[in-house]
């Protein structure tokens, strides 16, 4: 889990995004290095996150599950940055 919490950081703001390129600009990643990262985590888990087009990226049925789970994960990281400030 530790080795992937990079890889979940990119899969949620891709997914928050809805597309590779927006992705990139928010984390100053290039987006070969993005579809590579997104890569390696559905090879480890073994299945696909996203369908990808031209339009951009969409979230598979199991990308979702994984998507409502980081999402509260890094919202609670959030949270408690927060209340140390």
């Amino acid at each position: 889990m530790d080795q992937h919490l990079p890889l979940y950081h990119i899969f949620y703001t891709a997914a928050k995004c809805g597309n590779i390129s927006r992705a990139s600009r928010e984390l100053y990643i290039s987006q070969p290095a993005i579809s590579k990262a997104i890569g390696k985590l559905e090879d480890s888990l073994g299945l696909s996150l996203f369908t990808r087009s031209s339009r951009g990226v969409q979230l598979t049925a199991e990308g979702e599950i994984l998507y409502q789970h980081t999402r509260d994960a890094f919202e609670a990281l959030e949270r408690g940055e927060q209340e140390l400030r």
